[in-house]
């Protein structure tokens, strides 16, 4: 598997009189993956139509939104966690004040599932090993990018071991 990058360039004003200029490095997506889209890919390897699939996922959507609702936290095979965080105005400073009035908005979290290996997470939804390409504004048909600068990372304590701990 491989996962392109593109570098980015930024101005940093430590002072007005002096600013650097900066590089780092950003993820490059190759596009976005809808639920037909991943329902036709399931329906490939199956016997169920891309419908059937789809009927599925929409319903696994919908039973997840109910109980979430219901108060319950989803654990999402291969995936990780589903709950709901609280975005409160502030802090009170004693117990009879601390009522739902301080709460201002829900957000969903999600928290990726992990095996901890020799003191390191190594998250479920990663391979194993990951080859990083150099985006160069291009991809071809079959979703790859012209390699011009790549690195190969290893998760750490995995089997192949070594490597960037890109998993924490």
């Amino acid at each position: 598997m491989s996962k392109a990058y593109k570098v980015t360039k930024h101005t940093v004003m430590f002072d007005k009189d002096h600013p650097k200029t900066v590089y780092s490095v950003q993820p490059v997506s190759y596009g976005l993956l809808t639920t037909e889209d991943v329902a036709n890919q399931i329906a490939a390897e199956s016997s169920a139509t891309p419908g059937d699939v789809k009927n599925v996922l929409d319903r696994y959507a919908y039973y997840v939104k109910e109980n979430l609702k219901k108060g319950y936290n989803i654990q999402l095979l291969g995936f990780g966690n589903l709950s709901i965080r609280f975005i409160t105005s502030g802090t009170v400073k004693t117990e009879a004040e601390a009522t739902a009035k301080l709460i201002v908005g829900l957000v969903p979290t999600f928290n990726p599932s992990f095996k901890l290996i020799n003191k390191k997470r190594i998250y479920d939804l990663l391979p194993d090993k990951i080859t990083l390409v150099k985006y160069n504004g291009t991809v071809s048909a079959d979703n790859t990018v012209p390699e011009d600068s790549s690195s190969e990372v290893t998760n750490p304590g995995t089997s192949e071991g070594g490597g960037d701990d890109l998993g924490q």
